[in-house]
């Protein structure tokens, strides 16, 4: 289900609009919906119910078209200052009733309000009812403005005389904004705690006042929510909003998830995005399961995003968890018809394999290692120099995203025993009970995180230790150990002689050694002269008190300008701890982006191999174990970005468990996918 969002003006120009058809007419399978837009500002109520029969009788014309149509609420707390540039005299002018949202220091939002005023939520629930009324949309989708935070100037909201009133009365305390903002900007515990369920049951009542609305004025809609990833300050996930827009209607809510990647100058901040969408999508609740990223090509013009970078985006999304797709490019009227027409075509063909790949994510999970992360991070204690509301930050840049194409499978959300990745920020997310846990799971680390643990009170709970070492004198020997096979021998260190490391020790005789250090200046001085290893060991499986086994590398492993043995050795180590749990491993040694799916069973559904270079890839070997094949098959459908022709590629087993197939050359900058259940 491809979607285009259409713009204030693009919307309500009836010779762009018979263009549009046109172009899709032309082009079948390039749209199936159209997302009419409330009035961006906020307008008198007149203005927005003459819009409202403007679009009534555009969603007919579209429908005739066998085009399905929503509609976007564009905003109802409000974005941000920005807004000024539009009519806004609805709501700001001299006297108004309703409420300016106010930061903890005191400043006042002018263009954004405080979502527990009851005038807010009057004008905001007439608007939507007005546009239901008329459009009868299959879909509202309410923008990222419902959220609390990021309302220029206002970062944190809302701390009006009346919501501090309200939260004192509600815990019978009596601070002043100043005494809230203070105790909540430095201080962990009850207050901070008592605030996020504040600000989360405002923003549940505003949102389920306004789901209402849209119930009683067209019965047969769903809701949906557009959203950024806001970080911590209102909890963990948005639970909170879902769960407002199900009461309401009775019918599972949708998501789109966004944020970012407005041009492709730089094809890598599709992968950030697609990190930020992957946590986003990991925290949904179980019956959100329409996941609809937003494509964001703003100001939708050849010099920002390319057809074929367009194209590239939407490939990358549906192969890591969406099952449909959000576009805005079609918002301004910067550019000719011929030029959007192109894009269209574009997604034609490339129709056949999206739709595979929409196919593969439902009921599915990101395969290889889970990122370890806390469930609940906005109840950490800040850090020693963390400045105020440091806690609301989350997730810390996506911890071990360094690995990413060096084709070791991350994930956010596998399910099924995962095999965890650690990395030393995510230590100071994670609850000591989450910790507790951990130490009985498989886990990819570093020396640091071993500090930081010792700290944090579990140093006895691990067979090694560790502590930090200046290393540009230093390089690591791999061992005989199993898991660094062919590399036995052989050596590694870090480009451009990065000088940190952790120089591991054994505590209880259990470590097993994978690396050690070593110098090649013999004016270096030993750090352990009298013992076995005089510069210390670089890497090694380490044994827990829970009986897991951790792989632990002194040689910082959040390096992506790594050797295939580096990575291999990672790779292997992690089969080592878990019992060979990786569903996929990318045998040949070029820089990608592995992406495997898996069902509940943890058996592997599909892999999808990104190119990330600039040249052809070459045939790309694969390893797949315990896949999801129907009886008596031994093959799997091979589709390819840009390529409408499916391929059966054999997959030769060695045992039943384990495959191996070999995929074809992948173009620069592209994907492709082994479907390996049924499609």
């Amino acid at each position: 289900m491809l979607t285009q969002r259409l713009g204030s003006t693009t919307q309500m120009d009836p010779a762009f609009m018979e263009e549009f058809i046109r172009i899709v007419r032309e082009h079948p399978g390039s749209c199936d919906e159209v997302w009419l837009a409330s009035n961006y500002g906020f307008p008198p109520m007149d203005v927005h119910r003459r819009t409202a029969e403007a679009l009534g009788r555009t969603a007919a014309r579209l429908r005739e078209c066998g085009l399905r149509v929503s509609l976007q609420i564009s905003n109802t707390i409000g974005h941000g200052e920005y807004m000024s540039a539009r009519d806004c005299s609805g709501l700001v002018y001299e006297g108004s009733p309703v409420r300016s949202m106010v930061g903890p220091d005191g400043t006042a939002a002018r263009y954004c309000f405080c979502w527990n005023d009851p005038a807010l939520r009057r004008y905001v629930t007439e608007e939507v009812s007005a546009y239901c009324a008329a459009i009868r949309p299959h879909t509202v989708w309410v923008d990222d403005d419902l959220r609390a935070v990021n309302h220029a100037p206002v970062h944190l909201g809302c701390f009006c005389e009346d919501c501090v009133a309200a939260f004192n009365r509600r815990n019978g305390w009596s601070f002043t904004r100043e005494e809230l903002a203070e105790k909540l900007g430095y201080e962990a515990g009850e207050v901070r705690e008592a605030w996020v369920r504040f600000v989360r049951d405002g923003l549940y009542s505003f949102t389920l006042d306004l789901s209402r609305a849209v119930h009683e004025a067209s019965p047969e809609t769903f809701m949906g929510l557009q959203n950024g990833c806001n970080g911590g300050y209102s909890g963990s996930g948005l639970g909170h909003l879902f769960d407002a827009m199900r009461e309401a209607t009775g019918k599972p809510p949708k998501y789109r998830p966004g944020g970012g990647a407005y041009n492709d100058h730089d094809p890598n901040a599709m992968l950030d995005k697609m990190d930020s969408i992957s946590w986003q999508n990991a925290l949904l609740p179980d019956y959100v399961t329409e996941i609809r990223p937003e494509i964001e090509n703003l100001p939708d013009v050849r010099y920002g995003k390319t057809i074929a970078g367009t194209c590239y985006e939407t490939t990358l999304y549906l192969a890591s968890g969406a099952t449909a797709m959000s576009y805005a490019m079609l918002m301004n009227a910067n550019e000719s018809m011929d030029w959007h027409g192109d894009m269209l075509a574009a997604f034609a063909v490339h129709r056949p394999y999206w739709e595979l790949l929409s196919k593969a994510s439902e009921g599915t999970c990101q395969g290889g290692l889970k990122r370890a992360l806390g469930g609940e991070m906005w109840k950490r204690r800040l850090a020693p120099g963390e400045g105020a509301f440091a806690w609301t930050g989350e997730p810390f840049a996506f911890p071990g995203s360094a690995l990413r194409g060096t084709a070791i499978p991350l994930s956010f959300d596998c399910r099924h025993d995962p095999v965890y990745v650690l990395n030393p920020d995510a230590v100071r997310t994670m609850t000591d009970g989450e910790l507790e846990e951990l130490l009985g799971k498989p886990v990819v680390t570093s020396g640091d995180a071993l500090i930081r643990l010792e700290e944090r009170g579990f140093g006895s709970m691990l067979g090694a230790s560790a502590e930090p070492s200046d290393t540009l004198r230093l390089y690591e020997r791999f061992t005989d150990h199993p898991v660094n096979g062919g590399a036995a021998g052989k050596t590694w260190n870090q480009s451009f002689h990065i000088n940190r490391g952790w120089v591991l020790s054994d505590r209880d005789g259990s470590t097993e050694i994978l690396g050690l250090f070593e110098t090649a200046n013999p004016a270096t001085k030993p750090l352990f002269p009298d013992g076995p290893h005089p510069f210390g060991i670089a890497s090694a499986l380490v044994r827990t008190g829970k009986g897991a086994r951790w792989a632990v590398f002194g040689n910082s492993p959040w390096n992506s300008v790594i050797s295939l043995d580096r990575r291999n050795q990672i790779l292997r180590a992690a089969d080592a701890i878990s019992q060979n749990r990786l569903t996929a491993v990318l045998e040949t040694g070029i820089r990608a982006v592995l992406l495997p799916r898996e069902d509940e069973a943890g058996r592997l559904t599909s892999v999808s191999v990104l190119n990330c270079t600039v040249g052809e890839s070459g045939p790309l070997v694969l390893r797949l174990r315990r896949p999801a094949l129907d009886p008596g098959r031994s093959s799997c459908v091979f589709a390819a970005q840009g390529q409408p022709v499916l391929r059966e590629l054999p997959l030769l087993s060695s045992d039943g468990e384990e495959w191996t197939a070999v995929m074809p050359s992948l173009k620069p900058w592209s994907l492709g996918t082994l479907f390996v259940r049924s499609v």
